[in-house]
């Protein structure tokens, strides 16, 4: 091994060295601060979507992208969970940093299913005002994540609008309704108070449009279930959401990463990849199979800076770029 090899060597181990303590440094980037409130209700155990080639039910592949989603967040971002059912939306976990948090972002995750139901009824539209109510009072004005299939429960009179609640204005919070479930209507699986599996839910058992909108002799199909995607984006284009389909795991993300509602603030930022970096390159550079003729006439000034800087002993560390996010 020659005495240049034997620098580049000492120098890529000086770099990983740094790379391993260097602390976090606190700088200004992007971040997000979201609610992701899943639907659990009966309905989103419908199993149309797939994981890993088996099926898996909506709430499920919802918990796959919100878990997909935190790993996409930059630190300083801040994340909670909701949930709903019935008429109501609860906040389970208030948002949290997500770098700092993160095993237990994923472990209370993780809880967040039809277990927990406290009702079988899904006013969908009250649930997202109430979302919407959560948020506000939080104060930091968090965006709000809604995923559900969009089926009411009992079935929405068409000839009745359910207004907003009044303290509450049309974009005054921003968010995101996403749209869960396939377009061909499914068996609802039923279960019992303790989440078992009773079958499913047979016509007879369920309230139709004929039982509760007057005049109407629709006995309808409420007892199978299929995204009711022109409902959601007519409750989202009424209190000023988005809308968006959960057609993979990457869903929640691209929602939650809307740069429209990032927000600058000074975080925590690891900066370790860079002199980790720079050792591989320069490690890269130096043993490359390359005869040492066309090497230097063909490598590129950068890697020849590399070179340069392992030739020379003593040479001083190149500074870290703090403006990088």
């Amino acid at each position: 091994m020659s005495d240049a090899d034997a620098r580049a060597i000492s120098v890529a181990l000086v770099l990983l060295v740094i790379a391993l303590v260097l602390p976090a440094m606190p700088l200004k980037h992007d971040t997000y601060e979201s609610i992701v409130i899943l639907d659990i209700t009966q309905s989103m155990d419908v199993e149309d979507y797939e994981l890993g080639g088996a099926p898996t039910s909506r709430l499920a592949y919802a918990r796959e992208a919100a878990r997909r989603a935190l790993r996409e967040l930059p630190c300083g971002s801040r994340v909670g969970w909701g949930a709903f059912a019935g008429y109501r939306t609860l906040l389970l976990l208030a948002p949290v940093e997500v770098c700092e948090n993160y095993g237990d972002l994923l472990s209370s995750l993780a809880k967040v299913d039809g277990g927990m139901r406290w009702e079988n009824a899904s006013e969908i539209t009250k649930g997202v005002y109430w979302s919407m109510r959560a948020a506000k009072e939080l104060g930091s004005s968090p965006d709000v994540i809604f995923v559900t299939d969009g089926q009411e429960a009992p079935p929405l009179d068409p000839t009745n609008i359910l207004p907003m609640f009044d303290d509450l204005k049309v974009g005054q919070v921003h968010g995101w309704l996403i749209g869960a479930g396939g377009y061909s209507p499914m068996p609802i699986p039923k279960t019992d108070d303790d989440g078992n599996r009773e079958g499913y839910w047979r016509a007879d058992q369920v309230l139709q449009p004929g039982d509760v909108i007057p005049g109407s002799k629709s006995r309808g199909a409420e007892h199978l279930s299929a995204l009711r995607e022109p409902h959601l984006e007519e409750i989202a284009h009424q209190v000023g959401f988005d809308y968006a389909r959960l057609s993979s795991t990457e869903s929640i993300a691209r929602a939650m990463l809307d740069r429209r509602f990032a927000r600058r603030a000074q975080a925590a930022t690891d900066l370790y990849w860079i002199p980790a970096l720079m050792a591989l390159l320069l490690l890269a550079v130096r043993f490359a199979p390359f005869t040492p003729a066309r090497s230097r006439l063909s490598r590129p000034a950068g890697w020849q800076l590399l070179l340069a800087v392992s030739d020379a002993k003593g040479a001083p560390m190149a500074p870290v770029d703090k403006d990088r996010r």
